[in-house]
């Protein structure tokens, strides 16, 4: 899976520029960059940000510098980006912020962290004129298969200390040293997968699998889930499996190939056990139960239910 690396800093931004002209064009640049959310630049100082990021699939680090007061994720933000993936932040400013995000208002201290869900619009701010913080973004279906209450703690201060800082500081140094990602870059996001579902509270045989870097079990659990949610889709494929799981494609390939069958052996199956469901049960038009589970060519799926239940589709209707 490619590893995708971006920075944005006003330095960049042409000299002459004056303050307001430096924010809006920043701001303009920043939507292309990120469009995570929103900045209101401070009064009282120049306004200055530096921003960089490492992207692995579905999993993104980071980094935020600069002279804003407020950060905001927006209902627009949330309709346009269709990001449903969870965003582990830590205050690494030297005061307090105040977070509101799922109707919970609470305050951030500098070190702690908080879990954010960004299908969800957020809002922080200190007061202060300078704020830093760093993010993780991590994939939604593999966290919760490792973490199956993580939810309950979208929306709360989580202590700083343990596994949780760890994930964040390992964060910080690869995005001082990115180029570390571009040689190892799913084993680091597959690393503060595992210290993030730690830190979290992962169930003890998840977290010792994790420990011992054995968690592909639950990385299976996690694809079947995905694989079973969108087998309709027609355009569903390998590569877009392992993105949605945040996983190599030649990760989920060995996984579910360890597990007894292909990804298009298990594609296929789920795709004519709900043909056979809706032809025994709802009747409708071939064509139409064919299209409806994923199938875009209609001769392809008549042969494939008739080798896989030994008789057509129209045989199979209402039976």
């Amino acid at each position: 899976m490619p590893v995708v690396r971006k920075s944005l800093s006003t330095d960049l931004l042409p000299q002459d520029l004056s303050d307001r002209q430096r924010f809006i064009r920043f701001a303009e640049l920043f939507e292309h960059f990120s469009n995570t959310g929103e900045l209101d630049p401070a009064s009282d100082v120049p306004f200055r940000a530096a921003m960089n990021s490492i992207h692995v699939g579905t999993t993104m680090l980071g980094r935020c510098d600069g002279s804003f007061v407020t950060v905001r994720r927006e209902k627009r933000q949330v309709l346009e980006t269709g990001d449903d993936r969870f965003c582990l932040a830590r205050n690494t400013g030297d005061r307090p912020s105040q977070v509101i995000h799922r109707g919970r208002e609470f305050t951030m201290r500098p070190g702690s962290m908080v879990l954010l869900q960004l299908d969800e619009p957020f809002f922080v701010a200190d007061g202060a004129n300078h704020k830093r913080f760093t993010n993780v973004h991590l994939p939604v279906d593999t966290l919760r298969a490792m973490v199956p209450d993580v939810d309950d703690l979208v929306g709360c201060e989580l202590e700083p200390g343990g596994a949780l800082s760890l994930a964040m500081d390992y964060s910080d140094l690869l995005l001082r040293h990115p180029t570390a990602a571009d040689q190892a870059g799913m084993l680091i996001a597959a690393h503060l997968l595992d210290l993030a579902a730690i830190g979290l509270g992962a169930r003890s045989e998840v977290a010792v699998g994790a420990q011992r870097r054995g968690l592909r079990a639950v990385r299976l659990k996690a694809v079947l889930s995905v694989l079973e949610a969108r087998f309709h889709e027609p355009d569903f494929s390998a590569q877009k499996l392992a993105a949605a799981a945040g996983l190599s494609e030649r990760y989920v390939n060995e996984l579910l190939f360890e597990a007894g069958a292909s990804f298009t052996t298990r594609l296929t199956e789920l795709r004519l056990r709900r043909a056979a469901d809706l032809l025994t049960h709802d009747g409708g038009r071939i064509s139409d139960v064919a299209f409806a589970c994923g199938f875009n060519d209609l001769s392809y799926f008549n042969r494939c239910f008739r080798r896989r239940f030994g008789l057509t589709p129209t045989a199979a209707r209402g039976r």
